[in-house]
């Protein structure tokens, strides 16, 4: 006989009668869809830099997730190809990043990467104090170019009042460059304009936007002849491109395009914005997708060292060299080894993997140098001032791999995983979050189509999407008995998960 006085062990999930028959709900649709993952391993970063990820988070109530990315984009920001991971003669790697922070609005990704492009806008202002001298010199330039041009002129004049041979044009003649003032961030532009850039800061820049997925999108599309997607793929090479375009007099040739991206997705829009990813473009990117910052109460805040941080990233610009003389940074002998170690293992999971994730693991090696590499030289920028160049050490080389593999690897499963919805599944979680809302026990298919998705669909559509949530185990058909003539209008039930019935 059933006894209400008696209770079950603790986290033993009860029976409940309103949920008889229904199935539990596919997660892949609710909010996020994202399932567990695992937490920034903070301790990878070397001290200082742990403390102000940590506090910066804190105060600005933001995952430390997205604040640690901003860093690295800071580094690379900041190296570009003028600092080289070198592993050996025959590899190295430029600092360069490509990083992706995906979170709902207004789960903090915007103040994290703020409080990092502050301390890159106060650096960028200070190379700018130069441009003035480098004004005048381009000036300079052009004035000679234009007057070596009109004495050419005044010769060709004379030669041929006197029926002599035209004298040939000068190369100091010409002298068509533009000023292209210092820079490092770049809110947004178009291949052309980036490459004009690129031509004045030949160490690089990044591209630093709040939102990537228009970006992404708009990379597919054909302009002036041709897609500029392939070129951009170079960018994270740092490798050369040759541009052609009508507005110019002669093609941009840049020996190295090196561009670091960072920037925000939304999850309703990963599959969007991952769309064409077969050619290396998703498998590029960094993917973090954190868990929401936890509350902490105003008298356990802490203000960050701003100013110590400051200095650190003055040091690390400080250090990069240039283009044709870069700064390199080895690995020791026991790292070499750890690294061969975990070469050959990455090499053996390969065959294993599919779509995306296996274009992203084919990128392993080469973000696996690059990670040690920035992680070895914010552990010096925390050193005085005079100290050794940075080496990557065998316990830098392991605190880069945990980051890549226990953290990196694990979100950017997730967001293939998301990658693979489609715009009906978009559609779904849109009907399943209204249904929360509202606490329908039924609903039909005007109801969908008009108040859950204002009409964005049509009926037909909607009947699939009505499916999809079908498949779910969100509805149930309702099949309600025949009153009259005529057909009866459709109907489905929700399951009471979805309101919390008890």
């Amino acid at each position: 006989m059933y006894d209400p006085s008696i209770q079950p062990p603790p986290g033993t999930v009860q029976f409940n009668e309103a949920w008889a028959g229904w199935p539990e709900v596919d997660a892949t649709l609710m909010e996020d869809g994202r399932g567990a993952v695992p937490a920034f391993p903070l301790d990878v970063l070397p001290t200082e830099w742990a403390r102000w990820v940590e506090d910066t988070a804190t105060a600005a109530g933001t995952p430390i997730d997205y604040v640690a990315q901003g860093v690295l984009a800071a580094v690379a920001a900041l190296c570009g190809a003028g600092v080289l991971a070198q592993v050996s003669t025959f590899w190295a790697e430029p600092l360069v990043l490509w990083q992706a922070l995906v979170g709902w609005p207004s789960s903090g990704k915007s103040p994290a990467l703020a409080a990092v492009r502050c301390r890159l806008d106060d650096i960028e202002d200070g190379l700018r104090a130069d441009d003035a001298v480098r004004l005048n010199r381009h000036q300079a330039r052009v004035d000679a170019a234009r007057l070596t041009a009109d004495q050419w002129r005044e010769r060709c004049a004379i030669a041929i009042k006197e029926g002599s041979t035209l004298p040939e044009r000068p190369m100091e003649a010409s002298y068509e460059e533009s000023f292209v003032p210092a820079q490092i961030l770049v809110g947004d532009a178009t291949l052309e304009a980036m490459a004009d850039v690129v031509s004045g800061n030949p160490r690089g820049v990044v591209l630093w936007r709040d939102e990537l997925a228009a970006w992404l999108a708009n990379l597919g599309r054909y302009a002036n002849g041709g897609s500029d997607r392939a070129h951009w793929l170079e960018a994270w090479a740092a490798a050369g491109i040759t541009i052609n375009r009508r507005s110019r007099g002669k093609p941009l040739h840049l020996r190295k395009f090196p561009v670091s991206v960072i920037g925000s997705i939304q999850p309703d829009r990963i599959a969007e914005a991952l769309q064409g990813g077969d050619d290396g473009m998703a498998a590029r990117f960094l993917y973090t997708w954190p868990d929401p910052a936890p509350y902490r109460p105003l008298g356990q805040l802490s203000l960050a060292d701003d100013d110590a941080a400051m200095a650190r990233l003055q040091q690390i610009a400080a250090f990069a060299g240039s283009v044709d003389q870069p700064r390199r940074i080895g690995f020791d002998d026991e790292a070499f080894v750890l690294l061969d170690g975990f070469l050959a293992e990455l090499h053996g999971r390969l065959p294993e993997a599919e779509g995306l994730e296996a274009g992203w693991l084919g990128k392993g090696r080469g973000t696996v140098v690059r990670l040690a590499a920035m992680l070895a030289l914010l552990g010096w920028s925390e050193q005085e001032p005079g100290s050794p160049p940075p080496t990557v050490s065998r316990d830098i080389l392991i605190a880069a791999i945990e980051l890549w593999q226990s953290y990196l690897w694990p979100h950017a499963r997730t967001v293939f995983n998301r990658a693979g919805r489609t715009e009906r599944d978009r559609h779904a979680r849109r009907i399943i979050r209204w249904l929360r809302q509202t606490k329908a026990a039924a609903v039909t298919r005007q109801e969908l189509r008009r108040d859950a998705l204002a009409q964005a669909i049509d009926g037909q559509e909607t009947d699939r999407v009505a499916l999809r949530l079908e498949d779910a185990g969100v509805l149930r058909l309702d099949v309600p008995e025949q009153q009259g003539r005529g057909r009866p209008a459709k109907r489905w039930l929700v399951n009471p998960r979805l309101r919390g019935d008890t």
